[in-house]
Order: C-alpha cells, then structure tokens, then sequence
C-alpha cells in the first residue's frame, strides 16, 4: 500500500487521541503502563495516552482492511486503504462532539 494513502487515516487517528473519551481511561490507568523511571508529570502522561489511543486506533481500523486483503482474490490498494479509513472514522465518532466543542471555543 501506497505510504500517501495512510496520511488521511493517521490524521484521522490522532484527532482521536486527543480528543476521545477513552483517553480518559487510558490516562487513569498510567500506573499500569507508564514506567516508574520516569516523571509522572499529567502533561506528559496525558500526551503518551493520546498516542497510545491513538496507535490503537490505526491496529483496530486495520484489521478489516488486513481480513479484506487476505480474502481477496486481487485486493486492491485503494479499497483497503478506505476500508482503513472509514474503519478509523467509525472509531473516530465518539470523539466528534469533544472536537466540536474544541472548535467553537468552548
């Protein structure tokens, strides 16, 4: 798959790092992950979470994109690369009224 086709969906990834809901959770359990060498300063553990939900955002989205390309008889990339997408998207929903809320200054 072409590296330019997953842009769209990393972007889309990280918007639901920041701004999901489950980053609360993934923040609340930093004990679990966070190491205990390091500060555990809120700025930097709030920013480690946003990219952990967010890397797993991309795994789970691409799981039906990797089921499509084994089943496939000839997968195409740019089917994959939207069935990665909109996977990322459908992911992506619950963190829409937080950017909205974002975006209007409030």
């Amino acid at each position: 798959m072409d590296r330019n086709a997953l842009v769209p969906v990393m972007a889309v990834a990280i918007v639901n790092g920041i701004f999901s809901p489950w980053v609360l959770l993934v923040f609340l359990f930093y004990p679990v992950w966070y190491p205990g060498w390091a500060p555990p300063l809120s700025q930097i553990v709030y920013m480690i979470s946003a990219l952990i939900l967010s890397t797993m955002t991309i795994m789970l989205a691409g799981v039906p994109a990797a089921l499509y390309e084994r089943w496939s008889a000839h997968p195409r990339s740019i089917v994959v690369s939207s069935i990665w997408l909109a996977g990322t998207v459908l992911l992506t929903l619950p963190a829409l009224p937080n950017v909205m809320q974002a975006l209007s200054g409030g």
